[in-house]
């Protein structure tokens, strides 16, 4: 039985499929069951931003759009100033993924559950 049947991804967790050739995805169902894939427009934006760059950080950003629309993830409207603002605000309603420390540690002050990669290659939650 999964715990949340929602999954909120932040840009860099996105950025780390081919970062550290790690299927975010699989891995969170592995942890938490059938689950539905979310992302606030804010980091969708972000990541469309990031795709129109040079160098590596634009290879991420396409292959993070390609596979998201490879496993279905629903870009979500969420009232906030920027990714991590609507990310806070989804944390009662869907596990936050993200790497960010800063993030991190709000989503947990607010209770909230948060999937993040470690040691580059799995998926953990706190």
């Amino acid at each position: 039985m999964a715990l949340h049947n929602k999954v909120a991804f932040d840009t860099n967790m996105l950025l780390s499929i081919a970062r550290f050739r790690v299927d975010v995805f699989t891995e969170a169902r592995k942890l938490l069951g059938n689950t539905e894939f979310v992302v606030p427009k804010q980091v969708w934006e972000e990541l469309m931003k990031a795709s129109g760059k040079r160098g590596k950080i634009r290879a991420e950003a396409e292959i993070a759009i390609e596979i998201s629309g490879k496993r279905g993830v629903k870009i979500v409207e969420v009232d906030a100033r920027n990714a991590d603002d609507a990310l806070r605000k989804m944390a009662k309603d869907a596990v936050i993924a993200t790497n960010d420390k800063e993030l991190k540690n709000s989503v947990k002050k607010l209770n909230g559950t948060v999937l993040y990669l470690r040691q580059k290659k799995f998926l953990e939650l706190s």
